[in-house]
């Protein structure tokens, strides 16, 4: 499985684009540290979907982490990913 934030040099056709969305508490982590686990939650999930469609990876990976609030008022961390599905030729 191939995993890119850039472009990768292999030739490729793109085979779709995947999203994915991930939400932690910001209790669950300390000091301002990068939280990352729902980072890795996401960087599987655009694998889990290359996999689903027997894609050969993701390239251009990108990640947006918000501070944000939820239903219940406590702060959480919401991390948005993104990455095009690439099979090799």
């Amino acid at each position: 499985m191939i995993l890119s934030f850039g472009e990768i040099p292999q030739e490729h056709e793109i085979v779709n684009i995947a999203y994915a969305f991930a939400q932690q508490k910001q209790s669950k982590w300390f000091n301002g540290e990068l939280p990352i686990d729902p980072v890795m939650r996401v960087v599987g999930m655009l694998e889990q979907q290359a996999v689903q469609l027997k894609a050969d990876g993701v390239k251009n990976i990108s990640i947006q982490i918000l501070e944000g609030v939820d239903n219940d008022g406590d702060k959480v961390i919401n991390v948005w990913g993104m990455g095009t599905i690439i099979k090799l030729k």
